[in-house]
C-alpha cells in the first residue's frame, strides 16, 4: 500500500494552462517534527512551457527553457555537471539542512532536473540525503 502524496501538482483546467507531474519527492526533519513534500511539473500555456517545482514548506523555482539553455551552456562552458537553480537552503555547521534545485547540463544543454533534500534527524544531525531526477522536456 502507498502512502498519498503530501503535495499535488495544479489542476488542469479546460481552456486553461495544462499540467502534467514529473516527479514527487518528501522528506521528513525530526528536528521540526515536519514533513517536506516537493512535486515538479510541466505547464503549458499560451505562452509557452515551463518547469515548476512546488515546495509546502519552502519557495519553489520556475525553469524557463531560455534560461536554462543560457545557463547550461555557460555551465558546460566551465566543465561543471550542474548548477542550482531558484530556492536554496545551504548546510552550515550549526544546521546540516540542505535543499536544493538542480539542473544537470551535457553539451551546454539541460538534460535532467534534480530535487536534492538532505533533513535532520532527531539529534540533529543530517539525515540520509533524498533525491529525485528526471528528465529535462523535449
Amino acid at each position: 500500500m502507498s502512502t498519498p502524496q503530501l503535495l499535488d501538482a495544479p489542476a488542469n483546467v479546460p481552456g486553461c494552462a495544462q499540467y502534467q507531474q514529473l516527479a514527487y519527492l518528501d522528506a521528513y526533519d525530526a528536528v521540526l517534527n515536519c514533513d517536506y513534500a516537493f512535486v515538479a511539473y510541466l505547464e503549458t500555456d499560451s505562452f509557452g512551457r515551463r518547469v515548476r517545482i512546488k515546495s509546502s514548506q519552502t519557495a519553489g523555482a520556475v525553469f524557463e527553457p531560455d534560461a536554462m539553455r543560457s545557463q547550461a551552456r555557460s555551465t558546460s562552458a566551465q566543465g561543471k555537471p550542474w548548477f542550482q537553480w531558484g530556492y536554496s537552503f545551504d548546510p552550515s555547521p550549526s544546521d546540516p539542512r540542505n535543499i536544493q534545485f538542480r539542473v544537470h547540463v551535457a553539451d551546454g544543454q539541460p538534460r535532467e532536473l534534480e530535487i536534492f533534500v538532505q533533513l535532520r534527524q532527531a539529534d540533529g544531525t543530517a539525515a540520509a540525503p533524498k533525491s529525485v531526477k528526471f528528465p529535462w522536456p523535449a
